[in-house]
């Protein structure tokens, strides 16, 4: 019977099956880029398909406007698409790194097209009608993802107490520092 209990423990172990914590850290990410162009960041991005399109407006996400002084893994709400005219939409990291912040989801989930039109412009538009530049992949010379796992570690904090600012200097120590290859994974936006 040990016998038994002891291969099945073994098997466990070796199955590559993804622990609930694993999941939970994939979905827990923070995406840094550096834009071919540093211009791209005035363009409008819109979403061409998703499965789900219960927080996309006119081709955008409305969904979540993240608040600086709470959790960044918290939650969020939904915001009007006209106040990508006049607010920030990244936030500036060391060595010409970026990330989307407050809105995370511009860049998100599904195909992406960078449209001929300019954010300051999203409420006298209708952004889908607008010509369309280049897929948004084009637009960005690196991208790379910070795993949940990785922010808990270099931040040294539970990752429901982390906020943008504790994310931010995290990640610009360790750009600093030259271990990026150390934290977080080179992708293709493709």
């Amino acid at each position: 019977m040990k016998k038994i209990l002891f291969f099945i423990v073994i098997a466990a172990l070796f199955c590559g099956c993804d622990t609930p914590e694993q999941l939970k850290s994939v979905r827990q990410s923070f995406v840094i880029f550096r834009y071919v162009d540093e211009e791209y960041k005035d363009y409008i991005i819109t979403v061409d398909n998703s499965g789900d399109n219960s927080h996309i407006m006119n081709g955008i996400y409305n969904f979540p406007k993240l608040k600086r002084d709470e959790p960044y893994f918290g939650g969020g709400e939904t915001y009007d698409i006209c106040e990508l005219a006049t607010e920030e939409k990244v936030i500036a990291l060391h060595d010409h790194y970026y990330a989307y912040y407050p809105y995370p989801n511009i860049h998100g989930i599904g195909h992406k097209s960078v449209r001929n039109g300019k954010w300051k412009d999203i409420c006298d538009t209708n952004p889908l009608e607008l010509p369309i530049l280049c897929h948004e992949g084009e637009i960005y010379s690196e991208g790379r993802c910070f795993e949940g796992f990785s922010l808990d570690k270099i931040t040294k904090k539970k990752r429901e107490e982390l906020t943008i600012d504790d994310i931010v200097n995290a990640i610009n120590k360790v750009i600093d520092e030259g271990k990026l290859d150390k934290y977080s994974v080179k992708f293709n936006f493709d």
